[in-house]
């Protein structure tokens, strides 16, 4: 082949590829922002709603592994193509549930969408990694990590805009989107090569791809529903112990099989050599540190007072960040290594977090809250996908790299699932504490003081209240609920003939008025305190996979 059209050939395979990947990382978070416009469409509960996320997370997972399989063993270009087809049929199928008008049918496109997303992502970086020198494997990848990156977080955004140009009653157009991307992508991969290990085709390990599915499955189902804040009572519950039952019982049965397997799904050996154990394991403390940007956008509206859905567009300069830093990341593991890279990208995200702990959220301003997105975007730029696909590619054989792409995106997943469930504890415990903190900037006259916001008889109604509110409307909140207090005492404080109770009333509310800023400072820094703690919970997850990265040979 020429130079000329062996360039031309690498061209259309990024374009094929790196299209892919933006395409299914956006939808992972596209859907996001509406779901509860979705759930209103289609007259579901909340609770319900849930599901079109959770199921196709599942799938997602489970479709992973044994797509990558099937690449290693009928050709990459081959069941890539099949995979983008299934997924633009699914998205296709998700478009049109809103005239459909059935939420079984929703969720069913979205079991079919996400098998064939579950491929896109391993498979094209097994591709691009293979097709490229070693030389120059580093800067393939790091596009890789960059697409991957702002495609993630510009996701829930790009979301909330198409749902602003449409509106709530076309909310189809988040999933129609992927059709023309994903006609393109097929009609361009026809040009490609394929690309895949010369090798008899041994029988499909049906058994092993069951039972990991199952192990899968249940795993992830069990994560999902964990809440490690009330890890107790939650591990108690039937959504969370009998699948955790399940997935341990299979982990034997699999081990099993596989040792017997002809052409095992799943190559035992990832889990015993030490180098790809500890790939694994920092791919996982990745997946763990990518899900702390699900809190940013509600992180930069508490910080810049904004009204709440706003925030995602403030978030954007962290994708930007990430965009930039992941393809720099590969080209300075083409000169330094992979070691060093994963070492300066945690210590970044670890500078970040730890600024948005302990500057931003004392000292809220638009400077401060940029600083920190810099750092954290850098750091997970140059950690994200880019050192850790590098590494397993390095250290599988030619014939198993989509098998070592799928298994390390697997791990990811699982992190993806634990953090937001170890997260949200921060976040929570701030907003248990945010009556306390408002009735002491609030304004005490003849009996009428904050306090009423935790009393016994309130406080159910006002907390259900405060977990709606943000800090633009929480004033708005506090003095509706106190209105309504004094207009139900306003009887049995009438009666008493010294009292003038509209005086007492018109000055308690003036006195409110007052304090609007100390209320919603008060709202904003204990809210901040509670992120806080979460950048620094996010800071001990990045700590381990420095500490990890110290062992890489």
């Amino acid at each position: 082949m020429s130079e000329a059209l062996k360039k031309k050939s690498t061209s259309i395979a990024m374009l094929v590829f790196l299209l892919g990947i933006f395409m299914g990382a956006m939808d992972s978070g596209i859907v996001s922002p509406a779901r509860n416009v979705i759930a209103s469409g289609l007259g579901i509960s909340e609770s319900a709603s849930v599901w079109m996320i959770t199921i196709y997370t599942l799938a997602y997972a489970v479709s992973m592994p044994i797509t990558g399989k099937l690449a290693d063993t009928y050709g990459r270009k081959k069941v890539y193509m099949i995979c983008v087809t299934l997924f633009a049929t699914g998205s296709l199928l998700c478009g049109i549930s809103d005239i459909v008008g059935s939420y079984g049918f929703l969720l069913t496109s979205r079991v079919v969408e996400a098998i064939g997303g579950g491929g896109i992502m391993p498979i094209a970086t097994a591709y691009i990694g293979s097709s490229f020198p070693e030389e120059k494997r580093g800067s393939a990848l790091g596009l890789v990590g960059g697409i991957y990156g702002i495609a993630t977080v510009l996701g829930p955004t790009l979301g909330s805009f198409i749902l602003s140009v449409a509106g709530d009653g076309k909310w189809g157009y988040l999933f129609l989107i992927n059709v023309p991307i994903s006609i393109i992508i097929i009609v361009a991969a026809l040009k490609l090569e394929e690309n895949k290990k010369d090798s008899d085709i041994k029988k499909m390990d049906i058994w092993g791809s069951l039972i990991l599915s199952i192990l899968i499955a249940s795993l992830m189902y069990a994560l999902t529903n964990l809440k490690f804040y009330d890890f107790g009572n939650s591990i108690k519950t039937l959504d969370v112990w009998p699948y955790l039952l399940i997935s341990i019982i299979m982990v034997p049965i699999f081990i099993y099989i596989e040792k017997r397997a002809e052409d095992p799904v799943l190559n035992l050996s990832f889990f015993t050599n030490n180098q790809i154990a500890l790939t694994l394991f920092i791919s996982l403390i990745v997946g763990c540190g990518l899900m702390s940007t699900v809190f940013l956008p509600q992180f930069a509206e508490n910080v810049l007072k904004l009204k709440r859905g706003s925030g995602g567009y403030i978030v954007t300069l962290f994708a930007v960040f990430t965009g930039i830093s992941a393809p720099l990341g590969g080209k300075f593991i083409d000169k330094f290594g992979v070691k060093r890279l994963l070492l300066l990208g945690f210590l970044a995200n670890i500078f970040g977090v730890l600024y948005q702990a302990v500057i931003t959220a004392n000292h809220p301003n638009f400077t401060n809250l940029t600083i920190g997105l810099v750092f954290m975007g850098i750091g997970m730029g140059f950690t994200m996908g880019t050192p850790v696909n590098y590494l397993m590619m390095s250290l599988v054989k030619p014939e198993e790299i989509s098998m070592g792409q799928s298994t390390v995106s697997l791990l990811r997943s699982i992190g993806v699932a634990i953090s937001p469930n170890l997260l949200i504890n921060f976040v929570s415990d701030a907003g248990r504490n945010v009556p306390g903190a408002i009735e002491k900037v609030m304004p005490h006259i003849q009996g009428i003081t904050g306090g009423a916001l935790g009393s016994s008889t309130a406080s159910a109604d006002m907390m259900n209240k405060l977990q709606n509110a943000d800090v633009t409307n929480i004033f708005e909140t506090v003095k509706s609920f106190m209105m309504s207090m004094l207009n139900g005492i306003q009887h049995a404080m009438s009666v008493n003939p010294n009292m003038d109770f509209a005086a007492l009333k018109s000055n308690y509310l003036t006195s409110l008025d007052k304090a609007k800023p100390a209320i919603e400072n008060a709202y904003q820094y204990t809210m901040n305190q509670g992120y806080a703690h979460l950048f620094i919970g996010v800071a001990v997850i990045s700590l381990l996979g420095l500490i990890a990265s110290l062992f890489i040979k």
